[in-house]
């Protein structure tokens, strides 16, 4: 068989399997925001509890992520949900002294709350042709804000945006693609809340109260 033959027969047998409906999960590992820059070595004092939207924290979970007709048949389902909760303390320890989760509806007084909202979620995975098996692309673009309060006056609000991307290989039948986009979703929660403790940490509204 020649080499030309080869190529052909591996492009057929490629095509098939990505027209094949299979379902593939990637794992959104959680992270250790570091890159958070602060006018003062101090962290912020005072009474914190915080509190992160149930209803907009479902956004973080998609089954629709793949474009373009290559691998277009597969299923590439993300769930970002538990790595956020995860990251989240992580960020909040750096930029608070001292930061309590609590349920929603739980506003004590003479505390401050954070409520943390997650905006916007979009996940994307494209697929390109190689000789034998595919190329993928994860995009995420991902938007939280967060609102501060006291005795039922605001004293802080903002919306951190950010877009990653990954690129890497998505093997002989497409499978490989959706850890490529797992990566992506870990790179975005990592750099928003970098960016959200930063804007926190400079905050004197919120070193104020």
């Amino acid at each position: 068989m020649t080499k030309s033959l080869y190529k052909n027969f591996f492009l057929i047998i490629f095509m098939l399997a990505s027209l094949a409906n299979c379902v593939h999960k990637g794992s959104v590992e959680a992270v250790r925001p570091t890159n958070i820059y602060s006018d003062t070595d101090k962290k912020i004092q005072g009474n914190f509890i915080y509190v992160v939207d149930k209803t907009s924290l479902s956004k973080l979970k998609r089954d629709d992520t793949v474009q373009g007709f290559l691998c277009g048949a597969h299923n590439y389902p993300v769930d970002g949900t538990e790595a956020f909760n995860s990251s989240l303390p992580h960020m909040l320890e750096q930029v608070f002294e001292k930061i309590t989760r609590v349920n929603e509806g739980s506003a004590k007084p003479n505390t401050i709350q954070l409520l943390f909202r997650i905006e916007r979620f979009e996940p994307r995975l494209r697929f390109s042709q190689k000789f034998f098996g595919a190329d993928a692309d994860g995009n995420v673009e991902l938007s939280v804000s967060v609102t501060g309060t006291k005795d039922g006056a605001r004293i802080f609000g903002t919306t951190v945006d950010t877009q990653r991307n990954k690129h890497g290989d998505g093997g002989p039948f497409c499978a490989e693609g959706t850890q490529v986009l797992a990566d992506a979703v870990r790179d975005s929660i990592k750099d928003v809340l970098e960016k959200l403790g930063e804007r926190m940490a400079n905050s004197q509204s919120l070193r104020k109260h």
